[in-house]
C-alpha cells in the first residue's frame, strides 16, 4: 500500500509540475506579446495598400508574426479579402481618407481576390475620390489591380511582367516508370484530369483543350478590365504583349499603360504634393491593415446575423488537422441551423475538391439548413469537383469572373509498387489472403481486370450521384448536366454561360442579397469557423 501511494503522489507531482510549467509558459508568451495595437485616422488620410500583403479568404492577425523584425521571413498574417472589400467601401464615404494609393505592384495575390477588390475601388472611384497606384516592378495581377487608378506612375527602371497568362503541368510516367511505380487511374469524365500527370508522358487533346480555353477566358477577363480602364483595345494590348514590346517603363507609358515616371523619392514627393504637404514625412497615411482594426468594427447591439462559413482548402476525411473535413463542418452547419438568430447563410466555397464522403455529409447538412434559412454562396479562386458538389443546390451562386469551378467528375487513384518490389528494392513480399481479392488496393501489385471493373462501377455510381445533385440544384436536366461536366474546369464568365453560376459578384455581394432574401437591414456577420493564427494553433 506504502508503494502505491508512493507511486499515486509521484504521478501526481509529475501532473501539478507539468501543469505549473504550462501555464508558466503561456505566461511567458503572454508577456513577450505586444499588446492590442489602437489605431486612429487623421483628418486628411491617405489610405496605402501594398500588394505585397498577403490576402486570404479571412483575416488572421498573428501575434507571432515575426515578419517586421525578422529579414527575409514571409508574414503570418492576412487581410480577409471580406475586410478588405469592405475597407474600401468605407473609405469611400470616409471624410478622413483623402485618397487610396496602390504600392507595390510587382505583387498579387490571385486573381480573384484581386478582381473582389477592383470591383470595390471602382465604386471608391465613383465617390468622386481619386486612386493613385505606383510599381517599381509590375506583376500581371498587380496591373490588373493598378489599372483601376486615375493615374499611374512608374519607376523609370521597371520590370514588366504583363507577358499573358500560363500553367504548367509536369508529366511524371517516365520517372516513375524507372522506380518501378504503376499508377492505375480510374475516372469519369473526358476532361478529369486530376491524375494524368501520373499516368501519362504527355496532355491529353483534352486537356490541352480545357487548360487552353482556361488561360484564354483568365486573360480575357482581366485584360479585359485593363483595356476599359486605359481606353486602348484587347487587340492592341495582345499584340504588345506578343511581340514583347512593354519591356520598359517608357513602353509601358507609350503604350498607355502608365502615366508618367518617378523614382521613389519622387514618388514621396509627389504623394506630398498631393496632399498638401511640404515633405513626405508630413503626410498622414493609413495601412489597409491598420484601417480595418481602426473603421471595420462588428456591431454587436445588431441581434440579427448572417453566418459566413468558410469553405476553404481541400476536403478531407475526418481527422485531418486542415482544410473540409466533415467533423469539422457538419456540428457548425447544425448550430447555425438552430441558431434563431442567424436569419441567412453565405457558404464561401475556396476549395479544389477532395473527398466524396466528407462532401455529401456537408452537403446534406447544408441541405437541411436550406430548409429553414436562405443559403447563398460565394466562390473565391476555386470552386471545384467537391467544392461544387456541397454548393450546387444553393438558393443563389456569385462567382468571380476568374474562378475556376466545376470540374464535375470523379477519380481514383491506387499505386503499385509490384515492379519497385521486384525489379528495384528486390525484395518479394507474400500475401496469404481468407478471399481472391483481400489485398486489393495494397499497392504490392496491380489490380486484376475484375478489381478494375469494380472500381470503375463505384466511379461512375458516384459520377451519377454527381450529375443528379447538379441537376436537382441547378434546375437543369441530367443530359445537360453530362454536356457541360466530363471533369471540365470553367471560369467564372463561362461558368454564368452554362448555368452553373448565377451572377457574377464577390463575397460581399453574396452577403448584401443574404440580407435581402432574409430581409434584414440591421445585421451583424459572424464568421465560421474561426481564423485561427500560429498562437491559436500551439495552444
Amino acid at each position: 500500500m506504502k508503494f502505491l501511494r508512493n507511486l499515486l503522489a509521484a504521478i501526481l507531482g509529475s501532473f501539478i509540475a507539468l501543469g505549473l510549467l504550462f501555464l508558466l509558459t503561456i505566461g511567458i508568451i503572454g508577456a513577450l506579446l505586444p499588446a492590442e495595437e489602437t489605431v486612429s485616422v487623421a483628418p486628411s488620410s491617405i489610405l496605402k495598400i501594398d500588394l505585397g500583403s498577403t490576402i486570404g479568404e479571412q483575416t488572421v492577425s498573428d501575434p507571432l508574426d515575426l515578419s517586421s523584425v525578422v529579414p527575409y521571413t514571409s508574414s503570418s498574417s492576412a487581410i480577409g479579402i471580406l475586410d478588405a472589400v469592405r475597407a474600401i467601401d468605407y473609405a469611400a464615404t470616409d471624410p478622413a481618407i483623402k485618397f487610396i494609393y496602390l504600392t507595390n505592384c510587382g505583387s498579387a495575390s490571385s486573381l480573384a481576390y484581386m478582381e473582389e477588390m477592383r470591383s470595390a475601388l471602382e465604386r471608391f472611384r465613383s465617390s468622386g475620390k481619386p486612386i493613385i497606384a505606383y510599381g517599381e516592378n509590375f506583376s500581371f495581377g498587380g496591373y490588373y489591380l493598378a489599372s483601376v487608378a486615375d493615374k499611374i506612375y512608374a519607376d523609370e527602371f521597371a520590370s514588366n511582367n504583363i507577358l499573358g497568362i500560363s500553367t504548367t503541368i509536369i508529366f511524371l510516367k517516365d520517372i516513375l516508370d524507372r522506380f518501378g511505380v504503376k499508377m492505375q487511374l480510374i475516372r469519369h469524365g473526358k476532361y478529369k484530369s486530376a491524375g494524368e500527370q501520373f499516368i501519362a508522358d504527355n496532355i491529353s487533346e483534352a486537356n490541352r483543350e480545357q487548360n487552353q480555353a482556361m488561360v484564354d477566358a483568365l486573360w480575357n477577363a482581366a485584360a479585359g478590365s485593363i483595356c476599359e480602364s486605359r481606353g486602348i483595345s484587347l487587340e492592341e494590348l495582345n499584340g504588345k504583349v506578343n511581340n514583347l514590346e512593354l519591356n520598359t517603363a517608357q513602353e509601358m507609358i507609350d503604350a498607355g499603360l502608365v502615366d508618367e515616371l518617378r523614382t521613389v523619392n519622387g514618388m514621396e514627393q509627389e504623394l506630398a504634393t498631393l496632399s498638401g504637404a511640404d515633405d513626405i514625412k508630413d503626410v498622414k497615411m493609413v495601412t489597409l491593415d491598420k484601417y480595418i482594426k481602426a473603421r471595420i468594427k462588428t456591431d454587436f447591439k445588431a441581434k440579427d446575423k448572417i453566418a459566413v462559413i468558410y469553405a476553404d482548402g481541400q476536403i478531407n476525411p475526418d481527422g485531418s488537422s486542415e482544410g473540409i473535413t466533415a467533423d469539422k463542418f457538419q456540428p457548425i452547419i447544425r448550430d447555425i441551423r438552430a441558431d434563431s438568430s442567424i436569419k441567412a447563410v453565405v457558404l464561401r466555397v475556396n476549395s479544389p475538391g477532395g473527398s466524396v464522403q466528407p462532401a455529401e455529409i456537408i452537403r446534406t447538412e447544408l441541405e437541411l439548413l436550406q430548409q429553414v434559412k436562405p443559403l447563398i454562396v460565394s466562390y473565391g479562386t476555386m470552386a471545384a469537383s467537391g467544392g461544387y458538389w456541397i454548393s450546387a443546390g444553393a438558393d443563389k451562386i456569385y462567382s468571380n469572373n476568374t474562378t475556376l469551378t466545376g470540374s464535375i467528375g470523379v477519380f481514383s487513384m491506387i499505386p503499385s509498387l509490384e515492379k519497385t518490389f521486384k525489379d528495384i528494392a528486390h525484395v518479394n513480399p507474400v500475401t496469404v489472403r481468407s478471399h481472391r481479392h483481400a489485398d486489393m488496393g495494397s499497392m504490392t501489385r496491380s489490380l486484376d481486370s475484375q478489381e478494375t471493373e469494380a472500381m470503375q462501377e463505384q466511379v461512375e455510381m458516384i459520377y451519377t450521384h454527381f450529375i443528379d445533385i447538379v441537376a436537382e440544384g441547378r434546375g437543369l436536366t441530367p443530359e445537360r448536366v453530362d454536356e457541360i461536366a466530363q471533369g471540365r474546369v470553367w471560369c467564372g464568365n463561362e461558368a454564368l454561360r452554362i448555368d452553373l453560376v448565377n451572377e457574377i459578384g464577390g463575397l460581399n455581394d453574396a452577403i448584401d442579397y443574404a440580407a435581402i432574401a432574409a430581409g434584414l437591414e440591421n445585421y451583424r456577420i459572424e464568421s465560421w469557423p474561426k481564423a485561427e493564427n500560429k498562437l491559436d494553433k500551439l495552444m
